[in-house]
């Protein structure tokens, strides 16, 4: 029992090992940068995510500018191309941070090149990261008591929380024995593996990822191995926007299960990539999609 009790907390450390954290009285980050745990109302934010988080927490009104991407907009689009920019997300401008008097800064992987001159400056920073969905959930907590929405960012948590329990359940209750792959390249087609987010979808939904078999940090499918693979489904994100563009990429997709039933599904690329609860919301919604080909 013992040896038991230690794996299991090995196991929770490891799957929140990114995620934000509150101790004593400080917020702390995956680096062992540190923050004082209180109300922040002055945020520059250079993680996409965090300014998703913000705005699904109702606390768009602590942004005060936000770093820009190049291609792909952040949620909700319609709200967040009206907030003033730093500089992109990869070379932000500390100048123009300076201009806004940020009591905190945000940061992502991308940012880090500034840390320093924040530094220089005394100026608050964190960096918010996540590469599972507790490390997400965690992290939708901490961000909730930094804007002073910490209940609403708990019951945000638990109802997403309770989505994933149920399709845990539905997937233990029907095992099956499905196959799929998410692919964000036709030429050559490239996949996502099991340690990206939309392999963990894949996982949680009980499906084998065909790409686990693929040597590699950015595997590419051959015909060969997609015909002996045989996939029950495909998915696209990134470049790939219609599902001609995926059964049009070479003749070998259209002998395969997927391209035979027509199990060709178009994902949202910011909700399954960036580290947001909305990435629950892209499972549940291709469970729906898989689910339809299972009738």
């Amino acid at each position: 029992m013992k040896k038991i009790s230690i794996l299991i907390l090995i196991m929770l450390i490891q799957t929140s090992l990114l995620a934000l954290k509150i101790e004593d009285n400080n917020i702390v980050d995956q680096r062992g940068n540190k923050i004082e745990k209180k109300i922040y109302k002055k945020i520059v934010i250079l993680d996409p995510a965090a300014v998703e988080v913000l705005y699904l927490l109702g606390g768009e009104d602590n942004i005060v500018a936000i770093g820009t991407t190049a291609r792909s907009p952040i949620w909700p689009e319609e709200k967040t191309k009206k907030l003033p920019g730093v500089g992109s997300i990869t070379k932000p401008s500390i100048e123009q941070i300076l201009t806004y008097q940020p009591d905190l800064v945000i940061l992502n992987a991308m940012s880090e090149n500034i840390i320093s001159s924040l530094k220089e400056r005394k100026l608050n920073y964190i960096m918010g990261m996540g590469s599972s969905f507790e490390d997400i959930l965690q992290n939708l907590e901490v961000y909730g008591v930094i804007i002073g929405k910490d209940t609403e960012a708990k019951e945000l948590s638990e109802e997403y929380r309770n989505k994933l329990s149920i399709i845990k359940n539905k997937v233990e209750k029907n095992k099956e024995n499905k196959k799929g792959v998410f692919i964000y390249s036709t030429s050559p087609m490239m996949v996502f593996n099991s340690s990206s987010l939309p392999g963990k979808i894949l996982k949680t939904l009980g499906i084998k990822n065909i790409a686990d078999g693929i040597v590699g940090g950015r595997p590419i499918l051959s015909p060969e191995y997609l015909i002996t693979e045989n996939p029950d489904f495909i998915a696209g994100a990134m470049s790939i926007k219609t599902k001609d563009d995926i059964l049009n990429s070479n003749p070998f997709v259209k002998e395969t299960k997927a391209g035979k039933t027509g199990a060709i599904f178009i994902l949202d690329s910011n909700k399954i990539l960036r580290p947001t609860p909305r990435v629950i919301d892209a499972l549940e919604e291709l469970e729906a999609e898989i689910l339809k080909f299972n009738k």
